[in-house]
């Protein structure tokens, strides 16, 4: 099968107890697979973001079933094939009736949800290529989907329709080596736990599971999640830990990690383009330090580096500046290390705010069935020490903790983990939400003040190897390639093309169009940075201060050159 699909082996649904068959969904590979070409040459790597549009993924699906039951030689090639494969003969009219039934599903899901968007007065944004908008789309099946009757489509709970949202914050697919490392993933910083954030992530792909009732044999949260697979997927990606090595020195990532520009560059080798300039490479290591250090933190693999900068060093567990701040640069959780990501207030970084939404601004409503207080919840099994919410309904980000919290202790219930199993499985790492999220507020409520929660959206940097295999750049993917994002945000383009493979290894990035009114070839999307959620703003060198504290939201640094560029960039690409 193509890359990032898998077969699901039938099972018993535990919704309904009644035997579903084999189907097809998606691996983490579907969206974290990268691919580049140049000059014909085609080179794919772990990890990376993919350039798949999976909204037309299911689109395509729904018209290929369509067509194969609209035209006869479609049909009939189409269960020949299937006989081949299986090697038996199949009952034809049976398939046809399956395709009925899996067309009318897909049709009755597509008006549903468009009918409740349209009930909203709202309407998705385009994903596009290479982005998705993830969080939403799990909290709509979690949600919405999962509480649906399976017979009826009905929802136990009218006010459950309130559950479900557009699609409007799409963000880039991350590339994925280092992560099993970081202290806090997601973009917005806010997930602590690796086993919840995959977990999380299979309920998001509609992975089976109970939450309308309990049954006999079938409790609530009874899923059909492969848990000790995802566990041990992440443990391969998360490689040996890089402090059992001892000195800093001789420190580096294994498992997954980031492909390297000397690799690919062997492959055209003699083309200047791929040619990288060390006098260049020597100041823009100045200029990294200068400029990017503060958020980024050192480079994971350049000696030279740590050897001009050893208290710098990515691998140091304090740098001194965050030191001064009475932050450590690598902190150590029941015998494991984590790289302690630098975090920073949208307001400060200045980009799209639409993701970080998400995370601080939805609420879903919960059926009384499930018995979830999510805040209480998390508190009681983890002592995550959140505050009180007076609202009827959680953040979805909690809720969310606790839903999947719930699921993984129901499997270990199922499977009769033993205490070091289930330890093994969760890791060291709590399931709570980040503290730096909730700020302290009062408000004067009947005469009284009173402490309110208040909540002030955050995104994390990640350290840059392999930066030049990531395009197209920040969270939303509205810069089309590196050079671009050292142009003041002004100067960055208003309109590029999406979904292409080719790679433009002078500006490292996307081949970008000539003109902003050029069309796109067909087949690809036109990404225009004035649409909501879309903005290529923030994160911008224009700086005319010497002192960045006095710098305007936005604005990370002064003004560079195009030699300053042009050496950094250079740079870059050794990483």
């Amino acid at each position: 099968m193509p890359v990032g699909f898998a077969i699901l082996r039938g099972g018993i649904d535990p919704t309904t107890g009644a035997i579903y068959e084999d189907q097809i969904g998606l691996t983490c590979a579907a969206c974290h697979t990268g691919h580049v070409e140049y000059k014909n040459v085609s080179i794919r790597y772990d990890g990376g973001p993919a350039m798949v549009n999976l909204g037309e993924v299911e689109r395509v699906i729904g018209l290929s079933i369509g067509y194969t039951l609209i035209l006869p030689w479609r049909f009939e090639r189409f269960a020949s094939r299937l006989e081949k494969i299986e090697g038996r003969s199949i009952d034809h009219k049976k398939l046809r009736s399956d395709l009925e039934l899996a067309l009318q599903k897909i049709k009755k899901q597509k008006t549903a949800s468009d009918n409740l968007l349209t009930g909203q007065g709202v309407s998705n944004l385009d994903e596009g290529f290479g982005r998705l908008d993830a969080l939403n789309r799990i909290g709509n099946q979690v949600f919405y989907t999962n509480f649906l009757d399976p017979v009826t489509g009905e929802l136990p709970d009218p006010l459950l329709k309130g559950n479900f949202a557009r699609n409007d914050a799409p963000v880039s697919f991350p590339p994925i080596w280092d992560t099993p490392y970081f202290l806090w993933a997601q973009y917005d910083a806010s997930v602590l736990n690796e086993l919840v954030r995959n977990s999380g992530e299979a309920l998001g792909v509609s992975a089976k599971i109970n939450m309308r009732a309990s049954a006999p044999g079938r409790p609530l949260f009874e899923s059909s999640i492969h848990l000790s697979d995802i566990a041990r997927f992440e443990e391969l990606l998360r490689g040996t830990d890089p402090f059992s090595s001892g000195e800093a020195s001789g420190r580096k990532f294994s498992g997954l990690v980031a492909p390297r520009w000397k690799d690919a560059q062997e492959r055209f080798r003699g083309d200047p383009a791929w040619t990288i300039d060390e006098t260049l490479v020597e100041k823009g290591r100045d200029l990294y330090r200068s400029h990017c250090f503060e958020c980024h933190r050192g480079p994971v693999n350049d000696g030279a580096f740590d050897a001009k900068w050893p208290e710098d060093s990515f691998w140091k567990a304090e740098n001194p500046d965050r030191s001064a701040k009475g932050e450590k640069n690598w902190v150590e959780i029941g015998g494991r290390h984590y790289f302690n990501v630098v975090q920073l207030p949208v307001n400060a970084i200045g980009t799209d705010r639409q993701q970080s939404n998400v995370l601080t601004t939805r609420r879903v409503h919960l059926p009384q069935s499930l018995a979830l207080n999510p805040v209480d919840d998390l508190n009681k099994a983890w002592g995550c020490g959140l505050p009180a919410d007076r609202s009827a309904d959680p953040l979805f980000v909690l809720a969310l903790m606790d839903v999947v919290g719930k699921t993984i202790d129901q499997w270990n219930l199922a499977n009769d983990s033993s205490e070091k199993a289930k330890q093994q499985m969760w890791g060291p790492r709590k399931n709570c939400q980040n503290q730096r999220v909730y700020v302290g507020a009062r408000a004067s409520r009947n005469g009284k003040e009173e402490d309110l929660l208040a909540l002030e959206p955050q995104y994390r940097a990640r350290p840059l190897d392999g930066v030049w295999a990531t395009a197209p750049y920040l969270h939303n993917g509205s810069v089309p390639t590196l050079k671009d994002m050292l142009l003041p945000q002004g100067q960055r383009p208003s309109s590029f093309c999406v979904g292409g493979r080719k790679f433009d290894p002078v500006n490292v990035g996307l081949v970008t169009k000539l003109r902003a009114n050029d069309a796109c070839a067909a087949g690809l999307t036109d990404f225009n940075v004035s649409l909501l959620g879309n903005s290529n703003r923030g994160h911008s060198f224009e700086g005319k201060k010497a002192d960045i504290t006095k710098l305007p939201p936005g604005i990370i640094g002064p003004e560079l050159t195009d030699a300053e560029r042009r050496a950094l960039l250079e740079y870059l690409k050794t990483l």
